[in-house]
């Protein structure tokens, strides 16, 4: 497995990518709706959103009754999610909205056993080696507590990057139309997989999302295309209740 680690940040990017994020197709109407499907109920609950971008999962969590602790890598992003819920942030009660600068391959600066849930949308293929970020959430998760994220498909991407080797994580570049040059991590289903499983986690649901019709009417090629091949992947995970 090649894990070489590079770095790549949305700082430069941010503007662009919360002026346009909430009306991507493949995410206002694919990604997000498939998510929320999967979320076990939040009400009365904390909830760390684990690169929380420009807001929206963490709006979304607020108005679903549900206390939130956000961070994200991006000092950018995190400026733009303090714009997007500033008043949520002063006038929405002690302790139910905090958004900070933290980066989810340092340790969590969270106490043991915090939090109900974790969602992460779309941010683990920008991590080389999932193996501390996962153990850092289980720490940060309560008894009972579960982990949500989703990330791009392994298969999809094997088709869009012909890897030699499919089995090792590698880093990759690629250009998205609306956004720019990306940067982040293909890797084999099986090290999605094993990644979960060394951090003591236990996978309890794997959703391959079938986009909305509401995509199908803004983009019918593309849904097409989506219902050949799925662009993301969904994991719902909880911990072992013990772990050796």
């Amino acid at each position: 497995m090649t894990t070489s680690q590079k770095a790549f940040n949305y700082d430069s990017i941010a503007d662009t990518y919360a002026g346009h994020i909430d009306e991507a197709p493949y995410n206002a109407l694919y990604e997000r709706p498939a998510m929320f499907e999967v979320m076990p109920g939040v009400a009365g609950t904390r909830i760390l959103d684990a690169g929380c971008g420009g807001g929206w999962y963490s709006e979304q969590l607020l108005h679903r009754g549900a206390d939130v602790d956000a961070i994200d890598a991006s000092a950018a992003m995190v400026d733009h999610a303090k714009k997007r819920l500033a008043e949520q942030l002063s006038s929405g009660g002690e302790g139910r909205l905090s958004i900070q600068h933290a980066d989810l391959t340092n340790e969590l600066p969270f106490d043991d056993a915090r939090f109900d849930g974790v969602v992460s949308p779309l941010v683990m293929h920008y991590i080389a080696d999932w193996r501390p970020t996962l153990r850092e959430f289980r720490r940060v998760l309560k008894a009972g507590g579960w982990l949500l994220f989703s990330t791009h498909h392994p298969a999809t991407e094997m088709v869009r990057f012909a890897p030699k080797n499919y089995f090792q994580v590698e880093h990759v570049t690629d250009t998205w139309k609306w956004l720019g040059e990306v940067e982040f991590y293909r890797r084999p289903l099986t090290e999605i997989s094993s990644s979960l499983t060394d951090a003591g986690f236990v996978i309890e649901r794997l959703v391959e999302p079938v986009p909305t019709d509401e995509f199908r009417i803004a983009k019918p090629e593309s849904y097409a295309e989506l219902m050949r091949q799925p662009e993301f992947l969904i994991v719902l995970a909880r911990p072992y209740a013990q772990v050796p």
